[in-house]
């Protein structure tokens, strides 16, 4: 029977720099062949294996040592240095094996280049600074190819990270000058980075050589020259409020979702989706482990349908990573109402193709679709005609703001008209107008609906007219949002607003559509609170400690609880004022705020 061999990168020095997977296999090793004194010999404390320090072994002898115990059925680990592809001189190994047809695994460590960098606390890639790290040495007893001399490496002006160089730190900096990099150019060298006894040398090249003669410094050492030393630069669009990017894009559907996924490579792309919208992944009981514990529900085995079939009343949204005729033969039997249906999406194992397959304006799959492709880099399918002709439905339109739809079934005449570019009459503020429909030639804003198709949006406290068969005015109404806000003392009324808006635009509305501040009653004296309140003319409501403690929440707080004796400010104060069951928004944190928004329910449908 024949064993295994593992290529393991060691890390760069102390014992616990090393992944877990490497470790596991170091442990579970009936042999180890490690590289000397490069490798911290505490990683194979405890450990059965026999031991081979490779410092002394040519590659011949390292070669037959790991065949011979492959061949004798054994677990074999190669433990190297930092990781193995940097200067790990493993290219000859992974030959010698690849024409021997013994197979081999390699487990990837943490290379001392990014040691450095920790130690140093810089980051080598900066904006305006240098979007690119060389990662060389410099020529020795072993030259360098010629395009890849020092020399013509650090005329690019990038970071520059020299490994096995610190025994001629002359040459190093004759070299970089002769590029034309200024004397005054920061530089550094990290001597055994991650190990106990790592020294850092800081300076310039103009006496980089000075300062590393008085540390000792001639080898086990990393050298770094470049601007980045000195942390300038410009914001990182990555974490730029202003600047959203495929790995941080604000959700635009603004609910609850699931996530199924059948197989497992689905789901191993749910998990993936999961971690960018947020959201629970249900799977199998056999697949619970490629799922991280807080996300996952599982399921026994064989349970989908019912699983599903449970969570449809649940939940604002799904994603089903699967084939869509499955999806769709399940929905087929749950589907009621389209103004309370929720949305659906089918995304293939790949995420290449995220389908709105149900609710695409009203329930907010298109929406729901683009967020997903947005997480796998895929492109959201969307067959609603008026998305095909550029137009924003009146239900999308609707949805998009916070605004009910009162006569659903006015929607597909008042569609159809749109698309036949008939005159559509808008009973709306102008603002609003403005943003959508005023590009739209076929599209008017009127005082009040007359002789053409219309959308109506009513006002507060305006009478829901009597609606007809037939109707071609379709009529909308704000939908009223209840805010549950916890605050620090003295909390700071920029701080609020801020956070507040934040929830009121992932939610698609404004302050149009609050009609109550919810809060604990030993907040109500707080200023920033009452001006808030009262700026935006809302009514504040506050509710006892025994009040807000009897509601069940998503996020009970223990730092609430500590020092007010309440579990949960915002969310329960958002669902007593609603009288909802269920938050639209959960907690959303703010500096020294915490805000949740419910719905608060009506009757006039």
């Amino acid at each position: 029977m024949s064993g295994s061999i593992t290529f393991v990168g060691a890390g760069p020095g102390a014992a616990d720099l090393i992944t877990i997977r490497g470790k596991r296999k170091i442990d579970s090793a009936d042999v180890i062949v490690y590289a000397g004194s490069l490798v911290d010999e505490r990683l194979m404390d405890g450990s059965r294996a026999e031991k081979y320090n490779s410092a002394s072994l040519n590659f011949e002898e390292i070669l037959e040592i790991l065949v011979r115990s492959w061949r004798e059925g054994k677990q074999v680990v190669r433990l190297h240095t930092g990781d193995p592809a940097m200067y790990g001189a493993v290219g000859e190994q992974y030959r010698a094996l690849d024409a021997l047809g013994i197979p081999y695994e390699v487990i990837p460590g943490v290379s001392s280049v990014f040691a450095a960098a920790a130690a140093l606390k810089v980051e080598f890639t900066m904006p305006g600074v240098s979007q690119t790290a060389i990662l060389t040495r410099d020529s020795g007893r072993t030259p360098v190819p010629e395009k890849e001399n020092l020399e013509s490496l650090a005329a690019h002006g990038s970071t520059l990270c020299l490994f096995l160089s610190a025994g001629d730190p002359e040459g190093v900096v004759r070299k970089v000058l002769a590029s034309g990099r200024p004397p005054e150019t920061p530089a550094a060298v990290v001597y055994r980075a991650g190990w106990e006894n790592q020294k850092i040398v800081r300076g310039t090249l103009a006496d980089l050589v000075e300062r590393v003669r008085e540390a000792g410094i001639r080898r086990q050492a990393m050298i770094v020259i470049g601007d980045v030393l000195e942390r300038p630069g410009e914001m990182s669009s990555l974490y730029d409020r202003n600047f959203e990017h495929g790995y941080r894009r604000r959700k635009q559907f603004p609910g609850h979702s699931a996530i199924f996924a059948l197989t497992s490579a689905g789901v191993l792309k749910a998990a993936e989706i999961a971690a960018g919208i947020d959201a629970p992944v249900f799977v199998a009981e056999k697949y619970r482990h490629l799922v991280a514990s807080d996300r996952v529900v599982p399921y026994p085995d064989g349970g989908f349908r019912e699983a599903f079939r449970s969570a449809w009343n649940n939940y604002d949204g799904f994603v089903m990573v699967m084939a869509a005729g499955i999806v769709t033969r399940e929905c087929a039997e749950l589907c009621r109402k389209k103004t309370t249906d929720p949305a659906v999406v089918v995304a293939d194992e790949l995420g290449r193709h995220v389908i709105s397959l149900l609710g695409g304006h009203l329930g907010g799959a298109n929406r729901l679709a683009e967020d997903v492709a947005s997480v796998t880099g895929g492109e959201a399918v969307l067959t609603t005609a008026s998305d095909l002709q550029g137009m924003l439905a009146v239900d999308e339109f609707a949805a998009r703001n916070a605004m009910r739809v009162l006569n659903p079934e006015t929607i597909v005449r008042i569609s159809s008209a749109a698309l036949e570019g008939r005159r559509i009459d808008f009973v709306l503020p102008e603002s609003l107008f403005r943003s959508f429909y005023s590009k739209v030639p076929n599209f008017h804003r009127v005082a009040a609906p007359g002789e053409n198709p219309a959308v109506v949006l009513l006002e507060s406290g305006e009478t829901v007219p009597a609606l007809h068969s037939g109707e071609t005015v379709l009529y909308l109404k704000r939908r009223r949002f209840v805010l549950g806000i916890g605050c620090r003392k003295n909390a700071s009324p920029e701080d609020l607003e801020q956070t507040v808006s934040s929830v009121l635009e992932h939610a698609g509305g404004s302050w149009e559509n609050v009609v109550r501040i919810a809060t604990a009653d030993l907040k109500l004296e707080e200023r920033a609170l009452r001006d808030l309140a009262a700026r935006h003319g809302v009514r504040l409501t506050g509710y006892s400690a025994e009040e807000l403690n009897a509601v069940s929440v998503p996020h009970p707080s223990e730092a609430a609880w500590k020092s007010l004796g309440i579990h949960s400010v915002s969310e329960a104060a958002a669902l007593l004022a609603s009288g909802s069951r269920k938050l639209l928004i959960e907690k959303t944190k703010g500096n020294g705020v915490t805000v949740a928004l419910a719905e608060e329910k009506e009757n006039d449908q």
